[in-house]
């Protein structure tokens, strides 16, 4: 039972150190950081939709640099990268935000890492046509 309490509170230790991530895809980003019109489902017409990539930390996101990664997920579950999105940031930031035009439906994913190539988060996002 021992082994089970101090295995427990090492885990619990190791999640209270690091900084936790979210991802979310809306409209807009108002200044303070907030989405506005938050889905993971957006329609687009032929001549595409712009939507925004907001990442939020409950801490300080500790680098200069975020790399959006966007992956076309094929119907096989298959991830082709189609997209990379750098982001320059301050150190003592907690949120950032990055805008791109989607023109073809499909399952996307979405990951962000550092400057160091450091996995932070991923979220998918499916497209549909009008």
């Amino acid at each position: 039972m021992k082994k089970y309490v101090v295995f427990s509170f090492f885990v619990l230790l190791f999640n209270y150190g690091k900084a936790q991530y979210t991802l979310n895809f809306c409209e807009d980003v108002s200044k303070e950081g907030k989405p506005v019109m938050v889905s993971n489902q957006f329609m687009v017409d032929g001549d595409g939709g712009v939507l925004k990539f907001l990442l939020r930390s409950d801490d300080k996101f500790n680098t200069s640099q975020l790399d959006f990664r966007i992956y076309y997920v094929s119907d096989a579950g298959l991830e082709e990268e189609i997209e990379r999105l750098p982001q320059a940031v301050q150190t003592d930031w907690n949120f950032a935000w990055k805008e791109m035009v989607v023109y073809d439906p499909g399952v996307y994913r979405v990951k962000v890492f550092t400057d160091k190539g450091t996995y932070l988060t991923s979220a998918n996002l499916t497209v549909k046509g009008k």
